[in-house]
């Protein structure tokens, strides 16, 4: 009997908890004033999405274990816990006066309030350069698969992924675009938030013996997915409340930045929103050999969110 999104969505995260808690004493340790801040920062909640991506593109539903004494291939694992730790970071330095200046995260205060500046920087660093380490890790035989998943999670996250849709972010909000804002608009979000979501489907695909058959049509899910990710963020920001984002809703806005909502108006990023889930659940339709309930099922869940 296959299980629903929800359960496998659940399964996923529990298997993902249970490992970080497991194994994320043996990274950090001594303890230290850096490690302190790193740990904060993981186990500052969230939902733990990019993980679960890794996690569901390798296992197909019917495979899913249901703790981490049933899973065949730690490594994949390992790509859950590389790819959180890209994603923690990202918000650490996100945070900082000099970015997006924020002074809670998840409801809680921000690793730079709870620490310092200096030691909020540090921390980010530890945990950039601590995601390539475990992806090191990987268990194979097969020659390339190390370099692969380094070069794969490298394009989501650096300089032409992650890092340059930051700084265009940055860019933007300092000198605004006079034309072309919607192609703009599309650029920042495909590099800030979308290149690192596609990373965590292809780094758990890429583990697969069958990779090469549905890599192409993955991509275009995950980039899909990716969009539909950041234009839900944008309406939340506007029609959010603190209680349910854990951070300041509003912020776009007041600091000029290009979103969905204040570029085409509210109404407007709805119906894209609602195009984007309509194409992402048929890229999933076109999936081989994939759990068809988690990819079928997550466009829907990512547009209804609430934080």
């Amino acid at each position: 009997m296959s299980k629903s999104f929800t359960e496998i969505l659940q399964n996923s995260k529990q298997l993902f908890d249970s490992f970080f808690t497991s194994y994320t004493p043996k990274l950090f340790s001594p303890k230290t004033r850096i490690t302190d801040a790193c740990i904060y920062s993981l186990e500052a909640g969230g939902k733990r999405i990019r993980p679960i991506f890794v996690i569901n593109s390798y296992f197909d539903s019917k495979d899913l274990p249901n703790s981490i004494s049933e899973v065949n291939n730690h490594s994949v694992l390992l790509a859950s816990l590389a790819v959180e730790c890209i994603h923690t970071y990202s918000l650490i330095h996100d945070d900082l006066p000099a970015m997006d200046n924020d002074d809670t995260r998840r409801g809680k205060p921000t690793c730079h309030k709870q620490f310092d500046e200096a030691t909020a920087i540090l921390a980010g660093d530890t945990l950039n350069s601590l995601s390539f380490y475990l992806l090191s890790m990987i268990e194979t035989n097969e020659l390339h698969l190390i370099r692969d998943s380094i070069q794969i999670l490298h394009k989501g996250a650096g300089m032409t992924g992650m890092i340059q849709g930051q700084m265009e972010d940055i860019e933007e909000e300092k000198n605004p675009s006079d034309t072309n804002r919607e192609s703009k608009l599309h650029s920042i979000h495909e590099k800030k938030t979308g290149a690192l979501i596609e990373s965590s489907f292809l780094l758990g695909n890429r583990l697969r013996l069958d990779w090469k058959e549905r890599e192409s049509i993955l991509s275009s899910y995950a980039k899909e997915i990716g969009l539909l990710f950041q234009i839900t963020d944008d309406i939340l920001d506007v029609e959010g409340n603190f209680a349910e984002l854990g951070k300041t809703p509003g912020k776009d806005a007041k600091a000029g930045k290009l979103t969905y909502p204040g570029l085409f108006g509210m109404e407007k990023a709805k119906s894209l929103r609602k195009e984007s889930v309509d194409k992402a659940i048929s890229f999933a339709k076109q999936l081989p050999s994939l759990n068809h309930e988690f990819f079928l099922g997550l466009p829907k869940y990512i547009a209804e969110r609430k934080n």
